[in-house]
């Protein structure tokens, strides 16, 4: 737990700037996406993220990159390689964390 609280109390919230990171509109599923299909492309995420602008993912992917969460690297692509994302062992561990929420969300609605 971190301290966020003033006083005598300890803040049970996330450490403070892990709200900041999957917080962001796309972020949760940047990861869902990445923790199902393992290494993927910008183009392939985009498309299937409908709603998702280009320099909206291109920060959102940034973000996560900082935070440790995804990982850039190469992927054999059609005509050489190309640029793809996958989660780093903490986006691992993050995606395993979500998904018992996913199945909450899912029998709530």
């Amino acid at each position: 737990m971190s301290q966020c609280c003033e006083g005598e109390l300890e803040c049970p919230c996330p450490p403070i700037g892990l709200i900041d990171v999957v917080g962001k509109k796309w972020a949760v599923c940047v990861i869902s996406l990445l923790g199902k299909y393992g290494i993927v492309r910008f183009g392939p995420i985009q498309r299937c993220l409908s709603g998702v602008s280009p320099a909206t993912l291109t920060s959102t992917l940034r973000s996560l990159e900082r935070a440790r969460l995804v990982r850039r690297e190469l992927a054999d692509g059609p005509r050489g390689p190309v640029k793809a994302y996958a989660l780093t062992p903490s986006g691992n561990e993050l995606y395993r964390s979500l998904r018992p929420l996913a199945g909450w969300l899912r029998l709530a609605r």
